[in-house]
């Protein structure tokens, strides 16, 4: 079986773990590639493609992905028109279900609807229970920068296709950042947010495009679920450690993969091919949140009762 090796995608970054479940899940769910993914000690294997099919997958994949429902819920406005959301933190129980029945057949939507949020707990506006990574705050709107950035990476005849090809090569390989913004996924951008004369609101942020796209492409692993009736979880994240993501040295599908972020963090030490676990924090800078710079750490440091843990209510 091929194996490619994305140094661009790190596993001592949260967003580089990020990206490469979402490369995983693109590649099997989107496409029905026999993919399997697997890490060496500092960046993700990619098995069963060559590095020309990938690329050429991930340029189409991009073609009309802005256009996708899941990154168009309709919600209702307070003219009663519904118009596709703005933020994962505004969305009304009723427009979260009636999207649900209308994608009852769209296995990749549904996976997205339950990323962004959880209709099983809503706070006192109406609103369901949003997803852990939304770190969006005031005037950031995280849906609608999420269909800029699908459009952004969109190939189009008006422009030269070889531009998207190297945000594809600097996402697999590493290369220098552009102005993106991370959504505060990327711990390297944290100390620039930190100095900087003005709000991460009111300047350019530096990201590699591709790689925060395939990060947003993992969101239907992380699911949101409820824990109890008046708080959620999403998947991946520790109350006491952020999120937390293993590090495995075999190759695993995608549904192997999907299984192990399921899986109790306190049992994470007994997998035989498991070699390191990583989690990292949560900081604000002002109204904005970051991930803080990964660490290694242990099973019996992620304690299940504070595994995902969060009051997602805000």
């Amino acid at each position: 079986m091929t194996t490619l090796e994305l140094p661009g995608l790190s596993i001592t970054s949260p967003l580089g773990f990020m990206a490469a479940l979402g490369l995983l899940r693109v590649c099997a769910q989107d496409h029905g590639e026999t993919a399997e993914l697997s890490w060496s000690a500092t960046s993700a294997r990619l098995h069963g493609l060559p590095k020309s099919r990938l690329t050429e997958l991930l340029h189409g994949h991009m073609r009309d992905r802005s256009l996708s429902p899941e990154f168009n819920l309709p919600v209702g406005t307070e003219k009663g028109q519904a118009e596709p959301f703005l933020h994962l933190r505004e969305i009304p129980r009723a427009d979260y279900r009636a999207a649900a029945q209308q994608w009852k057949d769209d296995k990749r939507a549904l996976g997205f609807l339950a990323g962004y949020a959880c209709d099983a707990v809503i706070n006192d506006k109406g609103y369901v229970a949003r997803s852990q990574f939304d770190f969006s705050s005031a005037r950031q709107c995280l849906a609608l920068e999420f269909r800029r950035l699908a459009e952004k990476l969109r190939p189009d005849e008006r422009r030269p296709a070889v531009a998207l090809e190297t945000r594809i090569q600097r996402a697999l390989d590493g290369g220098p950042y552009e102005d993106q913004h991370t959504f505060g996924w990327d711990p390297a951008t944290l100390l620039t947010h930190a100095h900087q004369a003005m709000s991460p609101s009111a300047s350019a942020t530096p990201g590699q495009p591709m790689t925060v796209w395939l990060a947003v492409e993992s969101l239907p692993l992380h699911p949101v679920v409820p824990i109890s009736a008046t708080r959620c979880a999403t998947t991946g994240f520790s109350g006491t450690r952020g999120y937390a993501w293993p590090q495995w040295s075999t190759a695993l599908s995608l549904a192997e993969v999907r299984l192990l972020r399921q899986r109790d963090p306190g049992t994470l030490d007994a997998l035989p091919d498991l070699t390191a676990i990583w989690s990292a924090g949560i900081t604000s800078v002002g109204k904005f949140r970051f991930f803080l710079p990964a660490t290694r750490t242990r099973s019996d440091r992620l304690k299940l009762r504070g595994f995902a843990q969060a009051d997602v209510l805000d």
